[in-house]
């Protein structure tokens, strides 16, 4: 329609209805580029809440996951501890006690911390949608700090292997039995196991005395020991202080809005 009138206008050799007629187009344009970037803009805000809303909820995951390491990891560090101890006394003390806890001190998590969501929004090319600056450099060091975390959550000390190599399977079934690993379920579906809390060994003495005298004479069984000790502590304390780390970035995300 303005097209229109303008070729007319210029027809007629109406300069000032070409100029009024240039003007309403050029406003028009303009005022529909704004519309747009306004929009975008609105829609850009309401992705960045949204953003910010999964990952508040990806951050409560991670406190539950941590939680549970922290007290699986405490009863894999008990153990170990136990069966540490244990070498400073006669090998008829309590055989079958210290298998259990020469076996259950070579535990470990196999499962990652999530991140799902950070991982999509970095994968989008959104992460500016997060919020300002400080915000964004936060969220970024949490997730560079979860990775280097999970690193040290994946390692997992060699007397794992030489236990359960030196070990009779039938020795390893008959703990498993005694001290029954319990699958927890919470209410999103995540399934963590936890360690039973009172073991006693049903295992024959004389059977679990002559076992246990093999698993004793590991070469530097003592070492191997203090190393796995070493490793849960620094698991439980970085895994505190992540845990900390989230809830600070928690209280950001709030913030935002």
């Amino acid at each position: 329609m303005i097209l229109k009138r303008l070729r007319a206008e210029a027809e007629r050799q109406n300069w000032f209805g070409v100029a009024v007629d240039l003007v309403i187009l050029i406003l028009g344009v303009f005022l529909g580029i704004q519309v747009n970037n306004w929009n975008q803009a609105r829609l850009d805000r309401a992705e960045g809440r949204e953003y910010r809303d999964r990952l508040y909820f990806d951050l409560e995951s991670d406190q539950r996951d941590i939680a549970f390491r922290i007290q699986y990891y405490g009863q894999v560090l008990a153990h170990a501890r136990a069966a540490l101890a244990a070498l400073d006394r006669p090998v008829s003390d309590d055989p079958g006690a210290f298998i259990i806890h020469a076996y259950e001190a070579s535990n470990h998590i196999p499962q990652a911390i999530r991140h799902f969501t950070y991982d999509e929004v970095v994968a989008s090319g959104k992460a500016e949608f997060l919020g300002d600056r400080m915000l964004r450099e936060r969220i970024a060091n949490y997730y560079v700090g979860q990775a280097t975390m999970q690193r040290l959550f994946d390692n997992v000390p060699p007397y794992r292997e030489t236990i359960r190599s030196v070990l009779p399977f039938s020795a390893q079934a008959q703990v498993l039995k005694d001290c029954p690993e319990v699958l927890q379920t919470d209410k999103f579906g995540s399934v963590t196991p936890r360690l039973s809390d009172r073991c006693t060994s049903t295992m024959d003495p004389r059977s679990a005395e002559r076992i246990a005298t093999e698993v004793r004479a590991i070469p530097n069984l003592k070492w191997a020991l203090n190393r796995v000790i070493a490793d849960l502590d620094q698991k439980i304390w970085n895994a505190r202080q992540l845990s900390r780390e989230a809830e600070r970035l928690k209280g950001q995300i709030r913030e935002a809005g």
